[in-house]
């Protein structure tokens, strides 16, 4: 049996350095004095028409739009592509990109690529979900757009959940 106790070497345990890029699609420049301002769901329609053009149409997509104090647009991110029909997503990597690109509140969009812009049950339970993680994280969640080429639904405006206050 060998003899370990003239053994000099020492286990180091090398931690991986994480490094976090964040491309300048996802975030706002924060020098910019222009920043588009979601006021309420019509102009938040426009920025998302501008970001969906960017995407496959037939399939789903769900982006969140990120929000600081004053609801000035400091960041986007698509969180998920899916299907002609679904786009599974996940709770924690939506506010997982909410919390590195600062959001102080976030809007969730996604578009079906049928046109029809019902929301259905499984978006209204996913989105009462949303919601209930962003109370928890204190990152309100305060709309929910499905969108097409024909417009927009706003969730918040037709009353679909119980979203935070608008302020």
């Amino acid at each position: 049996m060998k003899n370990f106790n003239n053994i000099d070497a020492v286990y180091i345990k090398r931690l991986k350095t994480v490094q976090i890029k964040l491309y300048p699609d996802y975030i706002a420049d924060p020098s910019d004095d222009d920043r588009p301002k979601a006021e309420g769901p019509d102009e938040v329609y426009e920025i998302l028409k501008s970001l969906y053009r960017q995407l496959d149409d037939d399939q789903e997509h769900l982006i969140i739009l990120v929000l600081n104090v004053s609801n000035e647009v400091v960041g986007f991110k698509v969180v998920a592509s899916g299907t002609q029909t679904s786009g599974p997503a996940d709770i924690k990597i939506i506010f997982r990109n909410a919390l590195m690109l600062g959001a102080t509140k976030i809007i969730l969009a996604h578009n079906h690529p049928s046109g029809n812009l019902q929301p259905s049950n499984a978006d209204i339970n996913f989105t009462e979900k949303v919601i209930d993680a962003g109370k928890v994280m204190d990152v309100p969640v305060i709309d929910h757009l499905i969108v097409a080429h024909s417009g927009y639904v706003s969730m918040r405006a037709d009353r679909y959940c119980d979203f935070e206050v608008f302020t």
